[in-house]
């Protein structure tokens, strides 16, 4: 899978939290006499990632996207699978941007440093061990800033030609077509989501007699005003123009089976019992080329920084030795 350091909130946030993990371990790891086998997750390159950092990213990580940090036992496989990448990207990122040089905004990590400072200061764990964790923090957030920039240097593509926009545009219509509109008026008879059936089947008979009543030619304006609860109902229920897809699936599913100015039948919406008249519809339209230059050159200059970077990913990792100690992950209690 492709890693997104963008999508990193994982990124930075696993750095700093595996940091302090290790960091708080200082002491009692230098009381241990050895450390048990299998402590190593991976080795990349010769570099160790260790099975605390693994286990702190991956809680981490759970923490940050899942509710109640609980994660969901079908997504299990595949998270641990997007943790393992990061890792492993992590350290052959650092080291292609420290092959090519590629600077830290030092401005950036003595800020950090500051606000981590200020945070911490009265702890009792950080005065003790200050230097060593300041120490810790500087190279992991060094090393952040090298990625990023590195990063932001593959990602950096030029403009593409007209001809290769053009090609894209082609390739790609749907991106440049004005989807289909629809000006739709509605009557909505309000009924609390919570109501008892009673409640609904009442709103839904009286929502039939409001039809029999538009199809003897009432105003349907008129009875908008009176009857809807909806916002349109001061505008003879009048919601202007809605694009394809932006209404509920019951709705949207109403309105395509009608012609210009028939009216639905009753429709059960989370909100109530709807009535809609179709007033006009506005056909999906292809826009031409010449007006869409722009945005279809500034798509395919993303997708072609986005093919970059997911280009150096792949390099990087098919020419690197890369070593999993699977049979630790699978005594990994925490996961």
């Amino acid at each position: 899978m492709h890693l997104n350091v963008k999508k990193s909130a994982l990124v930075l946030y696993v750095i700093v939290v595996a940091l302090f993990y290790v960091a708080t371990t200082v002491g009692a790891a230098e009381a241990k006499p050895s450390q048990p086998e299998n402590t190593h997750f991976a080795i990349v390159d010769g570099q160790t990632i260790s099975l605390q950092e693994f286990q702190s990213a991956y809680q981490a990580g759970v923490r940050k996207r899942f509710y109640h940090g609980k994660i969901p036992p079908e997504q299990l496989a595949a998270f641990k699978n997007e943790v393992s990448q990061t890792l492993i990207d992590r350290v052959l990122l650092i080291k292609e941007a420290k092959r090519l040089n590629v600077k830290a905004d030092e401005k950036h990590v003595k800020e950090q440093i500051a606000l981590y400072e200020k945070r911490y200061a009265n702890q009792e764990f950080w005065k003790q061990h200050k230097s060593q964790v300041i120490s810790g923090l500087r190279q992991a957030l060094e090393e952040e800033s090298q990625v990023k920039n590195l990063e932001a240097q593959i990602k950096n593509t030029p403009l593409p030609a007209i001809k290769d926009a053009n090609a894209f545009y082609d390739a790609n219509r749907a991106l440049f077509t004005t989807p289909e509109k629809m000006r739709v008026s509605l009557i909505l008879l309000k009924v609390a989501p919570s109501s008892p059936g009673d409640v609904w089947e009442a709103a839904k008979k009286e929502a039939d007699q409001i039809i029999q009543r538009l199809q003897k030619g009432a105003d349907f304006a008129e009875l908008a005003r009176i009857h809807s609860g909806d916002n349109s109902a001061a505008k003879g229920g009048d919601m202007g123009f809605v694009h394809k897809g932006m209404l509920a699936k019951p709705a949207q599913f109403a309105l395509d089976n009608l012609k210009e100015k028939e009216i639905s039948p009753a429709v059960m919406l989370l909100r109530g019992i709807a009535i809609f008249r179709l007033e006009e519809r506005a056909e999906a339209e292809l826009n031409p080329f010449d007006k869409v230059t722009e945005r279809a050159q500034k798509l395919l200059q993303r997708e072609n920084s986005k093919n970059a970077w997911a280009d150096l990913l792949e390099q990087l990792r098919s020419k690197a030795k890369i070593e999993i100690n699977t049979a630790a992950l699978k005594e990994d209690k925490k996961s």
